[in-house]
């Protein structure tokens, strides 16, 4: 049996979409926190690239969040039947990280003199395109409640984790994107989703 250990920043972030795999596919894994204050010393030292989160699978240290829930989610049968359906897991998934990666530099960005004006022209102005982009490609490949096909996928997992973290900009911000919230709704009433929802703590990211 293999074991899994996932180490990561204590909040949810770029661990998250991996830990909603784990949980949807009801696999046992190992969730290696520690507090931001601590990553300059031990923990930086070792990781694989320098950076978290990562996966360490049977003792070997695995980086880059988005290659290894591909594998996960192939492994527990949550990618695709097939390979085209694969691939539009893949597109729906790429699309969703292009909001998640202008997130973050938006939000962490040290270079601004005005962050303030820089994150509300992200949540005016950026959100609503890439909500859009999302839209287009979910209506595209998916039917009601799902991002591709008509049964719960990994995409359907990075769709809500990352739509549902905008709410803390605005929270209306998913109404005009119906698709978009009714996936929402398919992941957080599934009976592992909401159960590890109900539990999982409060944090700052």
């Amino acid at each position: 049996m293999s074991k899994y250990k996932l180490t990561y920043f204590d909040g949810r972030g770029r661990a998250e979409l991996t830990r909603l795999i784990f949980v949807a596919a009801n696999v046992q894994f190992e969730d290696e926190i520690f507090p931001f204050a601590e990553w300059p010393g031990k923990y930086r030292a070792e990781t694989p690239l320098g950076q978290v989160p990562y996966l360490t699978l049977n003792g070997e240290k695995i980086p880059q969040s988005i290659a290894y829930s591909r594998m996960l989610a192939k492994r527990f049968n949550i990618a695709g039947g097939d390979e085209i359906e694969q691939m539009r897991t893949d597109v729906v998934v790429d699309t969703v990280t292009d909001l998640q990666n202008t997130h973050y530099l938006r939000e962490f960005d040290e270079t601004s003199q005005d962050h303030d004006a820089l994150m509300k022209k992200f949540v005016s102005e950026e959100v609503p395109m890439h909500l859009e982009r999302i839209e287009k490609i979910v209506n595209l490949y998916g039917n009601e409640g799902f991002s591709v096909g008509n049964s719960m996928k990994w995409s359907d997992l990075h769709v809500y984790d990352i739509a549902s973290s905008m709410l803390k900009f605005d929270a209306n911000i998913l109404d005009k994107f119906p698709k978009i919230k009714a996936i929402c709704r398919t992941v957080e009433s599934n009976e592992k989703i909401a159960a590890y929802l109900k539990k999982r703590p409060k944090t700052e990211f």
